[in-house]
């Protein structure tokens, strides 16, 4: 077949190729090679033609790469003084961005302390858990210098107010593990949550046998806690008993979770 005229564009300026003429030659070659079939017999062929595409691709991404490193040039020797540039004014620039943002933090804290003087005031429905519920009450919203004292407030006594309407309808369950719900709302702030921690409460109590349930479904037993009365010769001074238990670290935690229930005073050592 005739020479492409790709080739005869080899080492020029590609600003000057006709890219329309040399886009619908292309395709006409391309189309002739789409129309080939290679059979066994014909691989030779195929490898031949596999290898005029090759040459037509390299002509063409050698003349873009060339185009492209003289685009380049003039901007590849400046990049290094413009970037000298950037990082004499980024030097100063964090120095000032460092002050601002010291300032910035201590405003916050100021305002804190002017948030949380409101709250222990207004808290104190929340009784002894006030101290706990603050850290999910306050709203990092508030600290920002744009927050109003009156908006801000306003949401405060409607978050403590739904906390308080919370835990008496934690209280108002019953449950034995009552002190274990309510620590859990402390870590959580969502009745939704605490529902479901007194269903699992429920269920593992039911499983131990500490109380009664309908259908409760099978517990997994891949490990079985063990307790195990301690040889050692400490014990209470009321008389009780001192246990060593093995369990996972979730069974410890029902585990405690009944004792609290039960009333059974425990400690870490």
């Amino acid at each position: 077949m005739n020479e492409l005229q790709i080739f005869r564009l080899e080492n020029t300026d590609i600003s000057g190729w006709d890219f329309s003429s040399l886009r619908a030659e292309l395709q006409s070659r391309l189309d002739f090679y789409a129309s080939l079939i290679y059979t066994d017999e014909t691989i030779k062929d195929a490898k031949k033609d596999r290898t005029a595409l090759n040459k037509v691709k390299k002509v063409i991404e050698d003349a873009r790469k060339a185009y492209k490193a003289r685009c380049l040039a003039p901007y590849n020797a400046l990049e290094p003084e413009m970037k000298s540039l950037v990082e004499m004014v980024e030097k100063q620039r964090v120095l000032i961005d460092d002050t601002v943002k010291e300032y910035e933090l201590r405003q916050k804290q100021a305002k804190e302390q002017e948030i949380k003087k409101y709250y222990d005031r207004k808290a104190v429905v929340l009784g002894d858990l006030a101290e706990r519920l603050y850290p999910l009450i306050l709203d990092s919203k508030w600290l920002n210098a744009s927050a109003q004292k009156a908006k801000y407030e306003e949401e405060m006594i409607a978050a403590i107010n739904a906390a308080a309407a919370d835990l008496e309808d934690i209280r108002a369950l019953q449950s034995p593990f009552a002190d274990t719900l309510i620590d859990h709302y402390c870590q959580t702030r969502s009745v939704v949550s605490v529902k479901e921690k007194q269903l699992e409460l429920e269920e593992a109590a039911a499983r131990a046998g500490i109380m009664a349930a309908a259908d409760v479904p099978p517990a997994a037993q891949p490990h079985t806690p063990r307790i195990e009365e301690s040889n050692g010769t400490s014990s209470p001074q009321d008389g009780g008993v001192v246990l060593r238990i093995i369990a996972t670290q979730k069974q410890l935690e029902q585990i405690t979770d009944f004792m609290k229930a039960l009333g059974v005073q425990y400690e870490f050592i």
